[in-house]
């Protein structure tokens, strides 16, 4: 902006500059939020993988089956709590994690650009 009489703004000047910078703000600090909890979960995202590993090994490997055929013999107790052992939670977890690797990937960032 072109300053005139020792420094003062335009007549009109100030008014819109004054709501650019306050719009300029509000953006700086929903971004400054979004990128803190953006990188909070991508830690915890990061930190989920050798749990989600493990499950992985766990549905393709042979146990769940055995788990899930004993479950539905009712060899398991009662008390036991068993969403593991729902035909799709596991299945449905890798799905999803996979899909996020993928838009996480520098590739598909590159994409929103």
């Amino acid at each position: 902006m072109e300053v005139i009489n020792g420094g003062k703004a335009r007549p009109g000047e100030t008014d819109q500059q004054i709501a650019r910078i306050e719009q300029m703000e509000k953006y700086l600090d929903d971004a400054k939020e979004a990128v803190k909890n953006v990188s909070s979960a991508l830690e915890d995202f990061m930190e989920a993988q050798n749990k989600i590993i493990a499950l992985e090994h766990y549905y393709e490997g042979g146990c769940w089956k055995k788990d899930f055929e004993d479950d539905e013999a009712g060899l398991l107790p009662d008390y036991l709590k068993r969403g593991v052992l729902t035909e799709d939670a596991i299945y449905d977890l890798l799905t999803d994690n996979d899909e996020l690797l993928e838009i996480i990937s520098m590739d598909q960032f590159e994409k929103l650009w």
